[in-house]
């Protein structure tokens, strides 16, 4: 981003990078600066939740595996027998 555009548009850019963007600054077409967040997004995902493309999780901790053959069905066979519907 040109440094003349910076000064006509910062509280923009300033937005922009709060919400996780990166901008480098140029002069006379040359990078000179670059402006990053203070607290970086840790992943991708942090930077799709800042960009409002994702919703972060509300539960922390491991996700809890579902039970598997608590109600006595044999879940082979009923994979097997789904597929077989499939065909």
């Amino acid at each position: 981003m040109p440094l003349r555009e910076l000064n006509q548009h910062t509280s923009a850019v300033i937005e922009a990078v709060a919400r996780g963007a990166s901008v480098v600054i140029t002069r006379n077409g040359r990078p000179v600066a670059r402006m990053v967040p203070v607290s970086p997004a840790a992943s991708g995902l942090g930077q799709l939740v800042a960009a409002g493309r994702a919703t972060a999780p509300t539960i922390q901790g491991p996700i809890p595996a579902p039970l598997a053959g608590d109600n006595g069905i044999d879940l082979a066979r009923a994979v097997s027998a789904d597929r077989d519907g499939e065909r």
